[in-house]
């Protein structure tokens, strides 16, 4: 994963080697959104080894960005209000976001935003979880709401479960307890429909 080098607190983690980083928000950064973020994530390293941790908020209208991309195309872009990551190692990442804003690119043009209270990306599963309540929107208009989303960067699927409605912008409705949508091929399944 490509990420910028713009978060002060980031770049000190990783360019002085510290075995873990983390501290206090800088003054004036929302203190709950970082908070939320470090507790989504593990305290213990697998394989006894030592995380690099760190925390970053987001300040003022500098909102958090992660980009990923695969053979020079994107495949998302993610902008969050506070990020808590840790490392063991590469591709072990794992971060939390709060407030996810993501824009899923998908072959041919094909994009999905999606928005959540809480996220996270896991590389060594390349997936993207968004929870507490999920909206998402085509660029064709359909949207997506659901209280769980799962973003398959292998597969190129969201998997979206509970309180499942999907609506097109020519009034037809879908309702289930779980959903599969290909963002390649465009082809949706529902389960549980009602």
């Amino acid at each position: 994963m490509r990420r910028p080098a713009s978060s002060a607190a980031r770049a000190l983690c990783l360019l002085a080697g510290l075995a873990a980083c983390s501290g206090p928000a800088p003054k004036g950064a929302p203190a709950t959104p970082a908070a939320a973020a470090s507790a989504a994530l593990p305290t213990k390293a697998p394989g006894n080894r030592i995380p690099i941790t760190f925390v970053a908020p987001r300040t003022a209208d500098k909102y958090i960005y992660l980009t990923k991309q695969r053979r020079n195309r994107k495949v998302y872009v993610l902008r969050a209000d506070a990020e808590k990551g840790q490392y063991f190692g590469e591709n072990t990442g794992r971060s939390s976001f709060v407030n996810p804003h993501i824009t899923f690119y998908g072959s041919e043009g094909k994009q999905v935003v999606a928005d959540a209270p809480f996220g996270l990306v896991v590389e060594r599963e390349k997936t993207v979880r968004m929870s507490g309540g999920v909206h998402a929107r085509s660029q064709d208009g359909v949207t997506l709401t659901s209280d769980r989303m799962l973003y398959d960067d292998a597969r190129g699927t969201i998997h979206a479960e509970g309180n499942v409605v999907m609506d097109s912008p020519q009034g037809s409705e879908l309702r289930g307890s779980a959903l599969d949508w290909n963002l390649a091929s465009g082809a949706v399944d529902v389960s549980g429909a009602h």
